[in-house]
């Protein structure tokens, strides 16, 4: 019987164990792709002007003060 509670104690702390490491992981990961997101938005956006000033160069490239 002390066996059985010893052995049920042991496998309970292992779940509990692979439980708050798998949790861990999951939030590292979940990080990596908001992180990899946020880069990929600022890329696309930095991507998104160069293409208008290739299609446009000539926008922006004049200041009309005068009227």
């Amino acid at each position: 019987m002390v066996t059985g509670i010893a052995t049920l104690a042991t496998n309970l702390k292992q779940q509990e164990l692979g439980l708050a490491v798998g949790t861990k992981l999951m939030k590292t990961a979940m990080d990596s792709v908001d992180a990899n997101a946020e880069n990929l938005d600022k890329l696309m956006e930095q991507s998104a002007k160069t293409l208008e000033l290739a299609v446009q160069p000539h926008l922006g490239a004049n200041l009309d003060l005068m009227g």
